[in-house]
């Protein structure tokens, strides 16, 4: 990787990337492999902390949010929330994200990728044919895995299995709430309980600069860019920085700034809603309206539960939990995923439609068999917990999380100034259709399930609550679950979907090959294309779509 400062005069290159996160590090590193004798700049306004121990150790995942090398993109007050404004996390650094993320490893169900591919109307993004470049990236834990769901040579190892002392008696609880067991969450059948993987390797982050060869890449760090460059027919030429210069593309520029900075990025140049522009003065290039639509974030409700025996060293804090191996990673060894059920869920997706709107079984994502609307895991810590749930690290206390996969809320990204360092205005609108607080207060009510199980009472006492809030259990009334996720739930930092790929510019911002629709040479390669939810953490499917963008661009060039 050769890190290099940008002269005064312009400079040109074949590709540039704008964005060295999850996706920006591998599709540089593949094009250039596939390209070797392109020139390729990757432009990333963060530093390189690649061995930064911050950034390196898993446990300290939790701290990264205290420093510059995080940013928080604080949503506007959420009305749905009590007005909270909530937390969202990214990466601004070299490797984004994936060096500040929890590691965790997950496909979505085979049927999320093949709707996706139904929806944007090429086969190309179905999961049968996403599995070649899933197996490209990953090195699987497990060498009798099996060879055609997994990847065995590929730059990321995936880790599972770590014995904590809590495994049985949880992965029991789990069984007996109805759970059925599956070996395999990343082989394209999700519902049920199954082992919890990663991507740390010998208890060492491998985020995308440091597993992704970026020898043949020019690398600059510490630069923003202002706008992208369209000449007049409407052809993507390069880019700004804010200091004045510019680089040229004689090839291709594609943005991969995640699914905040994208659609800013894009709004800053001229692409986006004509309304959004003008409110700040930029001159529109394109007008194309669903630029920073269609937000979506996996909301999630913790809770706290009670030890009975914390001197037996069950949890992180108590001084007897103290093998190395618990070290090496996040604390979790399972993770469920469950289906709400279609006579609850359908009602309500037709009450957000509107009185009038006939509801498709065959047709809506959140109805296809086999959608996992919810992930549901217990931790062996008080984690992502608010700090003032008052909830000690001491060993004492595990905690759970319902997280909704399958949210049908949508917020947007919009500007808040002209000014490129600004952050932008993020209003996810949480929790705003009945569809949502149905299938989250079924996951609080699964967490109850399990935790009312004969194997989880022979090792809790109980939930430990917020102060003046009564226990969930599984017979919760929904009026006591909403008061507990207006205070108290958090995102897993999963947003996407800001510049959605789809068939048409009215309704999505790029195609199903990433070009922007309406322009010549400017592609997107990040978590902000996925045109609906995943039920998945997203940092697979990233790698998987640099992946695919990568092949897709040396194929138009050969």
């Amino acid at each position: 990787m050769a890190e290099v400062s940008i002269p005064a005069d312009a400079m040109q290159f074949d590709f540039i990337v704008v964005g060295g996160g999850t996706a920006g590090c591998c599709l540089a590193s593949r094009l250039h492999s596939l390209l070797p004798h392109s020139s390729i700049a990757l432009l990333e306004r963060g530093p390189n902390e690649t061995e930064n121990p911050l950034v390196t150790n898993p446990l300290a995942a939790a701290q990264l949010p205290d420093t510059d090398l995080v940013i928080n993109y604080k949503t506007s007050p959420q009305s749905q929330l009590n007005n909270r404004q909530v937390t969202n996390y990214a990466g601004r650094l070299l490797s984004g994200s994936s060096a500040a993320n929890y590691g965790a490893w997950i496909r979505a169900p085979a049927t999320d990728y093949d709707h996706w591919a139904e929806r944007v109307g090429n086969p190309r993004w179905a999961y049968k044919e996403l599995l070649p470049f899933f197996r490209r990236t990953e090195s699987h834990y497990d060498p009798t895995g099996d060879a055609d769901q997994h990847g065995f040579h590929g730059p990321i190892h995936t880790t599972s299995g770590r014995s904590y002392p809590l495994r049985e008696p949880v992965h029991e609880a789990f069984l007996q709430a109805g759970f059925r067991d599956i070996p395999d969450l990343n082989a394209g059948d999700a519902l049920g309980v199954a082992p919890w993987t990663e991507n740390w390797k010998d208890g060492s982050r491998q985020h995308s600069n440091k597993v992704f060869d970026l020898s043949g890449v020019t690398v600059f760090t510490g630069v923003v860019v202002a706008r992208i460059l369209v000449d007049d027919d409407r052809v993507a030429t390069g880019v700004a920085l804010t200091d004045g210069r510019q680089i040229q593309a004689k090839r291709e520029v594609i943005i991969s700034c995640g699914a905040h900075k994208t659609p800013q990025l894009l709004m800053l140049s001229g692409i986006g809603p004509k309304e959004e522009l003008e409110n700040h003065g930029i001159r529109q290039v394109l007008e194309s309206p669903a630029v920073g639509k269609n937000h979506f974030d996996h909301l999630a409700l913790h809770q706290a539960w009670k030890l009975k025996h914390p001197e037996r060293g069950l949890a992180l804090g108590s001084p007897a939990f103290s093998d190395p191996a618990y070290m090496l990673g996040y604390p979790v060894e399972w993770i469920a995923t469950d289906a709400v059920p279609s006579h609850v869920l359908e009602p309500a997706l037709m009450e957000d439609a509107g009185a009038q709107s006939a509801i498709d079984p065959k047709a809506h994502p959140n109805l296809v068999p086999s959608c996992a609307h919810l992930a549901l895991l217990v931790a062996y810590a008080p984690l992502n917990l608010s700090a003032d749930y008052n909830v000690p690290l001491d060993g004492s206390h595990v905690s759970s999380g319902a997280l909704l996969y399958k949210p049908t809320s949508r917020g947007r990204i919009t500007l808040s100034s002209a000014e490129p360092n600004a952050e932008p205005v993020v209003d996810p609108r949480y929790y705003s259709t009945l569809a949502d607080r149905q299938m989250l207060r079924a996951g609080v009510r699964r967490i109850g399930q399990i935790m009312e199980t004969a194997a989880a009472r022979g090792i809790f006492q109980g939930e430990t609550t917020p102060k003046g809030m009564p226990s969930l259990t599984s017979s919760a009334s929904d009026q006591d679950i909403d008061a507990r996720i207006k205070d108290y739930s958090e995102v897993w930092h999963h947003s996407a979907g800001t510049a959605a790929m789809g068939k048409n510019i009215q309704d999505s911002v790029v195609d199903a090959e990433l070009n922007v629709h309406g322009l010549k040479h400017l592609r997107v390669v990040d978590a902000s294309v996925f045109p609906e939810p995943i039920s998945a953490t997203p940092q697979a499917t990233v790698y998987a779509i640099a992946e695919v963008a990568a092949v897709l661009i040396s194929q138009g060039v050969e």
